[in-house]
């Protein structure tokens, strides 16, 4: 919720700043042009592609614990295996 928060204060900022100031002068008969709510559209798509790589990578981390559990799971299987293994070849 703060990071929309951030965003959308972000863009308010700028949006002041392109209209109060003179910082961006070059810029701003181009984006003088831009509906208000474009600002919005194109924060959002940001917002989208930041959310969809931040959960691209939990997924990933989610991937690596389950493939480390499910190893261990195989690697105690074979530790058993070779057990079983050694005590029917020493009897």
């Amino acid at each position: 919720m703060m990071r929309r928060l951030y965003v959308v204060a972000t863009v308010v900022l700028f949006f002041v700043l392109l209209q109060w100031t003179g910082m961006y002068s070059s810029l701003q008969p181009v984006l003088s042009d831009v509906p208000w709510w474009m600002y919005f559209v194109l924060a959002g798509i940001g917002y989208s592609g930041y959310r969809a790589w931040y959960y691209t990578m939990e997924d990933r981390k989610l991937d690596r614990v389950h493939i480390e559990e499910e190893g261990k799971i195989y690697m105690e299987r074979i530790e058993e295996e070779k057990k079983r293994r050694d005590q029917a070849s020493g009897e």
